[in-house]
């Protein structure tokens, strides 16, 4: 899961199944990812948008302004048809 954490349940039970011989339920690998604090496909979207060159690049051109001087803005869940929150 941290190399693909866009990856579903299913593809995840093949794994699984392929690498080490383990048929596991669908059911018992949800049970397991929600204990891990991954309970929605939005935590895979957003690990999926990430960039690390562009984030090292941002980084590098701002690391002289303070922290405190930064605000940051949660827009992961807004739906733009509607402007509203879809979860979380």
């Amino acid at each position: 899961l941290q190399e693909n954490p866009a990856m579903y349940l299913d593809e995840l039970q093949e794994q699984l199944l392929t690498a080490r011989n383990k048929d596991i339920s669908l059911a018992t690998l949800s049970r397991a990812t929600r204990r891990l604090g991954m309970t929605h496909k939005d935590i895979s979207k957003t690990a999926a948008e990430r960039n690390d060159l562009l984030r090292a690049t941002w980084q590098a051109a701002y690391r002289d302004i303070p922290a405190e001087y930064f605000v940051w803005l949660d827009e992961s869940s807004i739906d733009d048809k509607t402007n509203q929150k879809m979860q979380g």
